[in-house]
C-alpha cells in the first residue's frame, strides 16, 4: 500500500466525515483491521480527539462505551456492530458502515434515526486502501442487501466478465477497481500479485485489483454487492453462491439477520427471526439452492472486528429444526423414510424436502421404482418433484391405494381376501 493512497483516503474521511462535528472518532477495533484506518487517522489529521475503548471490552457493551463519550464527529464500524447497538442511537451525526454486506432491514432502522444520507455504506478491499466506494442511505430501503455504490474521489469500478469486458447494466461479473488507493502488490508474493494486480486497460501504466466480489450496476448507476466468487460453492454438482441464498433471506420480512454456510453437501441457513422460509426461498431461488437445514439462533456470533464468525455458530449435526424433528408416524411414513435414508444417506424428517437433501432428477426417478415395488402401487416421477417431502408422499401413497381399492369390484375383493 502507498502512502499517496493511504493519504487519499485519509484526506476524504477528514473532508467528508470529521467535518461532522468536533468529537473526533472511537476506537474499538484492532488497529491492524483495516477498517478502523478512518477512525484513527481523520480526528487526529484534523485536530480532534481520539477516543480508545477499553480493548477488553464486550462487544454487548459497545453500546455504553459509545454513549460515556458520544457525541463523535463519525463513527465507522460494521454491520455487526450495528446489530449490537439496540435499540439504535445517534452517537454522532453520520455513521459509515463497512467490512460486509448491509442488510437492508438494518439500514433502514438506522436511517430512521440519523436521517437520509447520514448512514454510509462503504466498500472497499484492503488492496485498494480501505475504501472504494459509498452509498448514502436515502429513501425507505428494501429488504436484501444496500448497494455499495459509486466510487470515491480518485477511485475506478469496473464490473467485467472473465474476458475483461465491461458487462452490461444488471449482468453479474467480477468486480475490478482502479485508482490512486490501488496497493503495488503483495510483499514477498510475487505469484499472487501478478494474478490479482493487472494492467489497468482504462489508464495506461496504472494497475486495477481483482476483487473476487460479485456485482452488478443497477439502474441508477450504483453497483451492488452480491457476495464472494470464493463463497460460491459446489452442491451435488451445482455451483451454488452463498451470498446470494443470504440475500434471499434477507428479504423476509420476519428475518433480521442470516448466515448460510455449505455442510457436507447440503445448504445451511442460521437466521435470526423465523426459521419458516423455505416457501419464501423456493418463490426466488432454484430447489438446489433452498436451505435443507435453517436453524435458529439469538443474534449471528461475530469476532474481534465485528465479522461473522463462522466457528461459533452452532453444529448443524448437533443442531435441530422442527422439519428435522418429526419422525415418521405412519407405516407409509417409515416405509418412505427407509428408503430415503438408502438414497440419500440421511435420516430425514417427514416435512424435509427430498432435494434439499441431496435428492436430483435420477434419484427421484430410482426413488419412484422403490415406491412401486414397496406399495405396488403406480406413481408417476413428477409426483417426486411436486410432492418432495415424506408427509406428501405418504398422502399420495395412501390415496392412490386407497383409490385402487375402491376400484376393485365385489369379486375382486373377495378374491383377495380368499388369498388372504
Amino acid at each position: 500500500m502507498t502512502h499517496r493512497g493511504l493519504a487519499n483516503h485519509v484526506r476524504w474521511a477528514a473532508d467528508t466525515l470529521a467535518a461532522r462535528g468536533q468529537g473526533g472518532a472511537p476506537l474499538f477495533s484492532s488497529v491492524a483491521f483495516d477498517l478502523v484506518v478512518p477512525n484513527l487517522w481523520a480526528p487526529l489529521v484534523t485536530g480532534q480527539r481520539l477516543w480508545l475503548l477499553p480493548p477488553d471490552v464486550e462487544l454487548d457493551q459497545l453500546g455504553a462505551e459509545l454513549k460515556k463519550a458520544a457525541p463523535f464527529s463519525f463513527i465507522k464500524l460494521t454491520p455487526g456492530h450495528l446489530e449490537l447497538l439496540d435499540p439504535p442511537e445517534a452517537f454522532a451525526p453520520v455513521v459509515v458502515v463497512a467490512g460486509e454486506a448491509l442488510p437492508g432491514a438494518v439500514a433502514e432502522k438506522w436511517r430512521g434515526v440519523l436521517g437520509d444520507g447520514n448512514l454510509v455504506n462503504e466498500y472497499g478491499p484492503t488492496e485498494a486502501s480501505v475504501g472504494t466506494s459509498i452509498y448514502p442511505v436515502v429513501g425507505p430501503q428494501k429488504a436484501g442487501v444496500v448497494p455499495i455504490g459509486r466510487p470515491l474521489p480518485n477511485m475506478t469500478m469496473r464490473v467485467l466478465d472473465a474476458s475483461l469486458r465491461p458487462v452490461p447494466v444488471g449482468v453479474v461479473g467480477e468486480l475490478y477497481v482502479g485508482g490512486t488507493g490501488v496497493a503495488r502488490g503483495y510483499a514477498n508474493r510475487p505469484e499472487l500479485t501478478a494474478e490479482k494486480f493487472l494492467p489497468d486497460p482504462w489508464a495506461p501504466g496504472a494497475r486495477m485489483y481483482r476483487t473476487g466480489d460479485l456485482a452488478r450496476w443497477s439502474a441508477e448507476g450504483n453497483v451492488e454487492f452480491l457476495g464472494r466468487i470464493d463463497d460460491q460453492v459446489k452442491i451435488r454438482g451445482y455451483r451454488v453462491e452463498l451470498g446470494e441464498i443470504r440475500a434471499v433471506l434477507l428479504d423476509h420480512p420476519e428475518v433480521r439477520d442470516a448466515a448460510v454456510i455449505a455442510h457436507e453437501q447440503r445448504i445451511v441457513a442460521y437466521v435470526v427471526g423465523t426459521t419458516e422460509v423455505r416457501e419464501h426461498c423456493e418463490r426466488s431461488l432454484p430447489e438446489y439452492m433452498v436451505p435443507a437445514t435453517v436453524i435458529a439462533v439469538d443474534r449471528i456470533p461475530l469476532n474481534a472486528n465485528g465479522k461473522v464468525d463462522r466457528r461459533a455458530l452452532p453444529d448443524p449435526d448437533q443442531a435441530s429444526t422442527p422439519d428435522e424433528t418429526v419422525a415418521p408416524r405412519t407405516v407409509a411414513e417409515e416405509r418412505i423414510a427407509d428408503i430415503w435414508e438408502e438414497l440419500l444417506g440421511v435420516r430425514a424428517g417427514v416435512h424435509q424436502s427430498f432435494f434439499a437433501l441431496g435428492g436430483h432428477s435420477i434419484l427421484a426417478v430410482r426413488l419412484i421404482s422403490r415406491l412401486r415395488a414397496e406399495f405396488e402401487v403406480t406413481l408417476p416421477v413428477r409426483v417426486v418433484f411436486e410432492r418432495p417431502t415424506i408427509a406428501q408422499l405418504g398422502e399420495e401413497v395412501e390415496a392412490r391405494i386407497r383409490a385402487e381399492i375402491a376400484a376393485l369390484s365385489d369379486a375382486e375383493l373377495l378374491a383377495g381376501a380368499d388369498k388372504v
